[in-house]
């Protein structure tokens, strides 16, 4: 069995088991298999990895929210290293960790908790809100420059978007919906450029696409940006108008079952990221 084959094995695993909350499983990989090939390949579907433990190192601060039910199950000295996603309802993590045969590959699931569990604190923004409910933990990196995409365009971008932006960067949400984020892929420095829209007269320029949408899109015009709406193109249906903005639409989307996407339907939710903009 390759690393591709143990990882589709691990796949099937996970879709086809209900998560053990006390019992973390762990699956070895072929004898011989890179810990990198294999990292890469849990990177194709999960995206950017988190450093639990390096060189015999365990860091120190982790817990349930940030990867800790990942190396729990090893004995003291018996893991050196560790990468971790959260997926769902479960930590899915890869490692090198000492056996009978010497040192070994291995994929590891554990239960996650669902980390919206305890709601959401009063005053809490948009931003925020996406954060907990996907138990998201910032990834340092590269930040937007946002004045100077801003002075490109000719216009304020809206606050909540920015600030989703600043804490997530590229990626998409339960790997259903993606924003577009400068420097992210499939976008340039400034991805509204070509779009140059007339945002004095209500324009439409994008901010993102799902499985559904062919994109999402802000209703200009010559309001505040901290009050463009939300409208949703499909190939199927008209052009959906919400009255709201960029962060209320993400999060009820994923969580709120009258708006009727199918996230909304999941059994906890996650963020895929896929690294640092490219300037």
């Amino acid at each position: 069995m390759g690393t591709n084959a143990f990882v589709d094995s691990v796949w099937r695993w996970i879709n086809g088991n209900p998560p053990h909350r006390d019992e973390p499983i762990i699956m070895e990989a072929p004898q011989g298999t890179d810990l990198h090939e294999l990292v890469a390949e849990f990177s194709q579907w999960a995206g950017q990895q988190r450093n639990l433990a390096a060189g015999g190192f365990i860091d120190p601060s982790l817990t349930e929210r940030t990867g800790l039910p990942l190396v729990e199950p090893f004995g003291a000295g018996t893991l050196l290293e560790m990468r971790g996603w959260g997926y769902r309802h479960r930590w899915v993590g890869s490692g090198l960790a000492a056996s009978p045969d010497g040192l070994r590959a291995v994929a590891v699931i554990a239960h996650r908790e669902d980390p919206a569990t305890a709601g959401f604190p009063e005053g809490a923004s948009w931003a925020e809100k996406l954060r907990i409910a996907t138990g998201w933990e910032p990834i340092p990196g590269p930040r937007v420059d946002w004045p100077a995409i801003e002075a490109d365009l000719g216009t304020r971008l809206p606050g909540d978007y920015k600030e989703i932006v600043d804490l997530f960067g590229a990626g998409s949400f339960d790997e259903y919906f993606h924003l577009a984020v400068p420097g992210g892929p499939g976008s340039g420095r400034n991805p509204w450029k070509p779009y140059v829209p007339d945002l004095a007269s209500s324009g439409l320029l994008p901010w993102g696409w799902s499985e559904y949408e062919v994109g999402l899109m802000w209703w200009t015009g010559p309001t505040d940006p901290d009050e463009w709406t939300v409208v949703a193109q499909s190939e199927v249906d008209d052009e959906k108008r919400f009255d709201c903005g960029a962060g209320e639409f993400i999060l009820r989307m994923l969580t709120d079952v009258q708006l009727g996407y199918p996230m909304s339907h999941a059994s906890g939710h996650f963020f895929v990221s896929y690294g640092p903009p490219a300037f």
